[in-house]
C-alpha cells in the first residue's frame, strides 16, 4: 500500500495534487486563525456545519431530480408486468 501511495507521490499529477492540497491547507489554516475564537464556538461552528450540509444536500438532491426529469426516455420505473396478459396464459392459471 505504501508502495503504490508512494509512485503516485512521484508522479507529476500525483505531485501536483499533493502540493495542492497541501497549499489549500495552509489556507484553510490561516483563514481559521482567529484569537477571539475558543471552545465557546464550537457549538456555533458545529450547528453552522450541520445547516450547511443539509442545505447542501437539499439543494443537491432538488437538482438530480429535474436533471432526471430533463432526460427523455428515462421513467426510472421498469415493470416486468405484460400490459395485455395472454388468454391462454391466463386459463393455464387457473387450473
Amino acid at each position: 500500500m505504501f508502495e503504490l501511495f508512494e509512485m503516485i507521490l512521484s508522479s507529476p499529477i500525483g505531485a501536483f495534487l499533493f502540493a495542492s492540497m497541501q497549499d489549500a491547507l495552509y489556507a484553510v489554516i490561516v483563514a481559521s486563525d482567529c484569537d477571539d475564537c475558543g471552545f465557546n464556538d464550537l457549538g456555533k461552528l458545529l450547528f453552522g456545519g450541520v445547516l450547511a450540509a443539509i442545505i447542501a444536500g437539499v439543494v443537491t438532491s432538488v437538482l438530480l431530480r429535474r436533471m432526471r426529469e430533463k432526460t427523455p426516455g428515462s421513467s426510472g420505473l421498469v415493470s416486468i408486468r405484460s400490459t395485455s396478459p395472454d388468454k391462454s396464459t391466463r386459463q393455464n392459471r387457473e387450473l
